[in-house]
């Protein structure tokens, strides 16, 4: 037996004892069923938190990771693998994270092994969640023409007001907050 032929075989017999029943069927609501993780994330039921923390324990939410940073350190044939073997019991993904998807791939390429350190092992875990904001200038989705200045300090991005030049510390979606406040004042919609 080769040793990606044992790889499947352990891949099998550990989804079919950790992967609950409720798990193995395609999501009915995808709002309801989908697992985003983060701080204040509230499982739709205990067999989905128990499935991403298993999987998250396991690396495998994270799969082709490297097992310093909380992933599972395969390599492309066993990804394909643990792939086949999630699809062959219907077995619904443990976490969507925007993490794994974008800041993560981007950390693991120009991240320094600190910022590595910190945020890649909770990312996997689904303890931390992350998105994506975007703006154009001078489009209709640049929040009402706000124009920010990014300044990159290895991944960290510090916006800055255009009006004063100072700084704006954000952190994930900080930007679209902060120019979101300038729209609201503007168009006296709210206080900020």
């Amino acid at each position: 037996m080769s040793s990606l032929d044992s790889f499947r075989q352990e891949t099998r017999e550990w989804l079919e004892e950790n992967c609950p029943q409720s798990m193995r069927s395609p999501m009915t609501n995808v709002e309801n069923d989908q697992c985003w993780g983060g701080r204040k994330w509230t499982f739709k039921s205990e067999e989905q938190k128990l499935w991403m923390e298993r999987m998250g324990a396991k690396g495998w939410t994270a799969p082709d990771w490297p097992k310093e940073y909380g992933g599972g350190g395969l390599n492309k044939e066993e990804h394909k693998v643990l792939k086949s073997e999630l699809g062959r019991i219907r077995a619904r993904s443990p976490l969507d994270s925007f993490g794994i998807w974008m800041i993560g791939p981007a950390l693991l390429k120009f991240g320094s092994e600190a910022l590595k350190q910190q945020h890649l092992p909770p990312i996997v875990r689904g303890e931390i969640r992350w998105c994506q904001g975007y703006s154009e200038p001078g489009a209709g989705s640049d929040l009402a023409d706000c124009k920010v200045r990014l300044w990159i300090w290895e991944i960290t991005l510090l916006p800055m007001d255009k009006r004063s030049g100072l700084p704006t510390v954000t952190k994930q979606i900080g930007c679209f907050v902060y120019c979101a406040r300038i729209l609201m004042q503007k168009n006296k919609w709210a206080s900020a």
